[in-house]
């Protein structure tokens, strides 16, 4: 099969189109096809970064609402009222969606993989 992005007549005499996994390559030698067999595996990893990254956010947030009250005076105590509980709001969310992953886990028997 043809990785002809540019042509798409190139491609249009296969039956199944253009396969974009086995034309994108990480390296010289290995195709994201070869790497990531299913999509569920790519997902997971994405999953995993991004729950990293939302807790360094989360860090941040809370030193950054913490400046803004010891800077601010009271408007800057409100302001860093509001950050501090959009922090503690999204949290929330990023640890209930992980135990609800969990239970889904337990209740069903599923095998989710990164989690």
């Amino acid at each position: 099969m043809s990785c002809d992005i540019g042509n798409p007549s190139a491609n249009q005499g296969s039956s199944q189109g253009l396969n974009l996994a086995d034309c994108f390559a990480l390296n010289d030698k290995q195709t994201v096809a070869s790497v990531y067999s299913h999509p569920s595996d790519l997902i997971n990893l994405l999953v995993k970064n991004v729950f990293i990254v939302a807790g360094i956010i989360l860090f941040v947030m809370i030193i950054y609402s913490g400046y803004l009250f010891i800077s601010g005076g009271t408007k800057g105590a409100d302001q860093a009222k509001t950050v501090i509980s959009t922090a503690i709001a999204g949290f929330l969310i990023m640890f209930s969606a992980y135990w609800i992953i969990q239970i889904i886990k337990l209740l069903t028997g599923a095998n989710i993989v990164g989690f």
